[in-house]
């Protein structure tokens, strides 16, 4: 289901990676600092976002919550948003907090390797554990615009969700395409999020999605509007169900 040049492309990105690693020199992916051996993160910023990896989160929007807080399905959380998004699940390494923060912000916008293969473990043992790889069909990466893509050194989001797929074994779909180059959401409300989003993304001609449970894969989600719009996208082309994986939740969660 992974066309060639998606292929190629992830191959490449992975050899870049690699030679990276082995002509610059080590440093945390957050703070900088100096390290030895194959380590992402300096001792103290791994020790802190072990912490955020072990925080108590709701699952349905993503938010930390409390250590006595009721976890369901079907109620969520106070900070979940109403009415609650259409995807039914969401996993995640941690809050976008530092030292997650920093490193997505470099490997995102700067393309350094930094530590996506470390995040990627720690995503995939969540999704093993909450889950399980049996539940899902496919993989399908959130699309990104075709001018920002070329702004950018990675498409994010496709590199993590082959990443996922290599190690839970899944097929990648990269048949979500983003039609739309709409505003940066950062700088909207809830209400204008939802609406900048309308009809932003679809499936390509032919794609059938029929019964099938998909993994949604992105980066960071806030609000979840991003990732609402795509589900209903996925939705209208058939999926049954829908879940999102996100290396980090943003905003109060």
């Amino acid at each position: 289901m992974r066309g060639p040049v998606a292929a190629i492309r992830a191959g490449l990105g992975t050899i870049a990676a690699g030679l990276g690693d082995l002509l610059l020199p080590r440093t945390c992916a957050s703070c900088h600092s100096g390290i030895e051996g194959d380590a992402a993160f300096c001792d103290a910023c791994q020790i802190e976002l072990l912490h955020h990896v072990a925080t108590l989160y709701c699952p349905r929007c993503g938010s930390s919550v409390g250590p006595f807080a009721t976890r369901t399905w079907e109620d969520g959380c106070a900070r979940c948003p109403n009415p609650l998004p259409r995807f039914e699940r969401v996993y995640r390494v941690g809050p976008y907090k530092p030292p997650l923060r920093e490193a997505i912000r470099s490997w995102k916008y700067r393309g350094a390797p930094g530590a996506y293969r470390y995040w990627t473990n720690l995503l995939v043992e969540r999704i093993s554990q909450d889950a399980g790889a049996s539940t899902f069909d496919l993989i399908v990466p959130v699309g990104m615009y075709w001018s920002r893509r070329w702004a950018r050194p990675l498409d994010h989001a496709a590199v993590l969700a082959e990443a996922l797929g290599r190690q839970l074994n899944l097929p990648v779909l990269r048949e979500l395409i983003r039609v739309r180059n709409t505003p940066q959401q950062a700088h909207l409300s809830q209400t204008q999020r939802k609406e900048n989003l309308r009809d932003a993304f679809s499936v390509r001609r032919g794609t059938d999605l029929a019964g099938a449970t998909v993994l949604l894969v992105d980066d960071v989600t806030t609000t979840g509007a991003t990732a609402n719009e795509a589900t209903r996208t996925l939705q209208a082309a058939g999926a049954l169900h829908v879940h999102l994986a996100v290396i980090a939740k943003a905003g109060k969660g």
